[in-house]
């Protein structure tokens, strides 16, 4: 799992903000993997919400996520 961490974070990093599907694209992680890492990832400080909406893979608005710098 810890490496999972370290994918979705460098992700945020070389790409910038992302939606979790976004992640998943960039990464080759599952969509349900990313949304259970990204809360950790925030508790942990190295992730924040945007603040804005991404439309996800479904067309749905989903949450945008970057990496604190």
């Amino acid at each position: 799992m810890e490496a999972h961490l370290d994918v979705i974070l460098k992700c945020l990093r070389n790409h910038g903000a992302l939606g979790k599907d976004g992640i998943s694209r960039a990464t080759g992680l599952d969509v349900n993997q990313c949304s259970r890492l990204l809360p950790k990832l925030q508790r942990q400080g190295l992730i924040e919400l945007t603040g804005r909406t991404v439309m996800s893979d479904s067309k749905r608005p989903e949450r945008e996520w970057r990496a604190v710098t």
